[in-house]
């Protein structure tokens, strides 16, 4: 990993690391979840972070939730909401499920920018993440099973995604890098 970037995950809690030997494992804990892990195979120049919501329930009294991870590279940020269950693409008490994701990934991108910032205030340096792009991951068959018009009016970039056998999938740096 480029140093600047080791040197920023190394300042970062362990609370925000989700590094298991040659990979970044992030779980869904939602019982209702179709998507059960999500591993991220480690390479050079990126890394993982994953939220949970009580990491920052201490700092907002009523914090709107995090998305589900973020991918920190050279080039760009990606956060990354995971909306698994086909029930995931209808109204739940009045909120359109893609404003919500957009509210996760923008509550994420906040803490993202306040960490960074701490950062360079802490080391003296000018690290900067201009490039994000917010994701919206669905399994192959939720896509299929419910396509709605609403979607291309949304700035998240929504991709289906193909679970194996056990509800998990596998992605790597490549995979970010063709979103764009």
């Amino acid at each position: 990993m480029r140093k600047d970037l080791q040197d920023f995950y190394s300042f970062l809690s362990e609370e925000l690391k989700c590094k298991a030997k040659n990979y970044y494992i992030i779980e869904e804990i939602d019982n209702k979840s179709r998507i059960k892990k999500v591993s991220i195979k480690q390479k050079e120049n990126f890394f993982v972070l994953k939220q949970k919501d009580q990491f920052k329930a201490g700092l907002f009294k009523n914090a709107i939730q995090s998305c589900d991870f973020i991918v920190v590279s050279c080039d760009k940020v990606y956060f990354v909401e995971l909306k698994s269950a086909p029930g995931d693409t209808e109204y739940d008490n009045d909120e359109n499920p893609l404003d919500k994701a957009l509210k996760q990934c923008k509550s994420s991108q906040l803490l993202f920018d306040y960490l960074c910032s701490a950062y360079n205030l802490q080391k003296s340096v000018n690290l900067n993440f201009e490039n994000k792009q917010f994701i919206y991951l669905y399994p192959e068959k939720a896509i299929e099973e419910k396509k709605s018009t609403e979607m291309n009016m949304n700035p998240l970039i929504q991709i289906s995604v193909k679970c194996d056998e056990n509800d998990c999938i596998e992605l790597d740096r490549d995979f970010f890098k063709k979103i764009g």
